[in-house]
């Protein structure tokens, strides 16, 4: 039985057009007729359940299968369909197998950690029953790290887990927010779904990504595939420019990072030198000579630059660097007072 705690949700299409995918999606991958049939016994159950899912069945290599698809105008809800599919189960002596037009990376772990059988036509067919888990999204995720996601990805999760403006959109429409080419952000949506993170909606032409958890969930199930933003660090010294309040040159228009925004952030000290952020654009510009002279950290810099994979600004949309990425710069630090800052940043922020 699916544990107690178990959610779904369902999506805009109908019950009648998921039997239709679902048996499409048998023939094609596993080259078998599947013909679907009317479950007889369904009379014999109680009400809720004989109108609250589609049933049919069919036959798969000498087993009896039983597809159960929920009815969305009956199941938006669905506090007890745990125990609803436990009570199906209890009239029927083959293997029952769920139907949905989409999971969340949190209900398809539950329901193979349950051992329960499913399908989602087109993405995945699990039937632990018979030793069959069939994913073609893992075709996608080859051209993918498994390791990182990609600066483009790691910005455009974290624009969503900060200001939850991504939802629904189309890769041309946050080219301009986030800096890359639409073709750069579309294979963002690719990777983020071959990430189990997002699901991305073919709408016509267009694509449209979506984000079915809460953004705590997101950062959790993403968290081993977030890199520090900061790709390498740079010391400066340029005694012309003029001092802010740090009594530290200050080139304007960048944003204070890495131990100098904890800092602000935290009961932590201020740092002697001061530490800015600067993006791919900002480094090429920094890198021109205008900030003056770069050397090591031991020839009395001024200030230091991090240079991020990303430009810093674009996940939170302000002038100051967001609390993700800068908890990622620190979460391991072997400092501990930087970690602990760190992991209070996390749990101060605004899931």
């Amino acid at each position: 039985m699916l544990a107690s705690k178990f959610m779904l949700e369902i999506d805009q299409k109908s019950s009648q057009d998921l039997i239709k995918d679902a048996q499409s999606h048998l023939r094609r991958t596993l080259h078998v007729p599947a013909s679907l049939k009317a479950w007889g016994s369904k009379k014999g159950l109680p009400l809720f359940l004989a109108n609250g899912f589609e049933y049919r069945q069919t036959e798969l290599f000498g087993h009896t299968i039983l597809l159960v698809i929920p009815k969305s105008e009956d199941a938006k809800n669905p506090t007890g369909l745990s125990k609803q599919l436990g009570a199906i189960q209890r009239h029927f002596e083959g293997i029952l197998v769920l139907v949905m037009d989409h999971l969340t990376a949190y209900q398809r772990s539950r329901l193979i950690e349950e051992s329960a059988a499913f399908i989602v036509p087109g993405n995945q067919l699990f039937i632990p029953q018979l030793a069959m888990d069939l994913r073609e999204h893992f075709r996608r995720r080859r051209d993918f790290s498994e390791d990182q996601l990609s600066p483009a990805s790691q910005a455009l999760f974290l624009r969503h887990l900060n200001l939850r403006d991504v939802e629904n959109a189309r890769p041309s429409d946050l080219a301009e927010i986030l800096r890359y080419s639409a073709m750069s952000i579309g294979r963002a949506f690719e990777e983020l779904e071959a990430s189990e993170l997002a699901h991305v909606e073919t709408r016509g032409r267009s694509k449209h990504i979506q984000f079915s958890e809460t953004p705590r969930d997101l950062f959790e199930a993403a968290t081993s595939r977030l890199r520090s933003p900061v790709k390498a660090l740079h010391w400066f010294r340029a005694p012309s420019l003029r001092k802010d309040l740090y009594g530290s040159p200050l080139p304007e228009y960048l944003l204070i990072d890495g131990e100098s925004a904890l800092s602000e952030r935290s009961a932590m000290s201020k740092p002697r030198i001061l530490r800015y952020a600067a993006g791919p654009k900002d480094w090429k510009r920094i890198q021109s000579g205008e900030f003056g002279k770069e050397v090591e950290q031991n020839d009395e810099p001024n200030f230091a630059i991090n240079v991020w994979w990303y430009d810093p600004d674009i996940v939170l949309g302000a002038r100051e660097v967001d609390a993700l990425s800068l908890y990622l710069q620190f979460r391991d630090n072997p400092d501990e007072r930087l970690e602990a800052a760190a992991e209070q940043l996390l749990k101060e922020f605004a899931w």
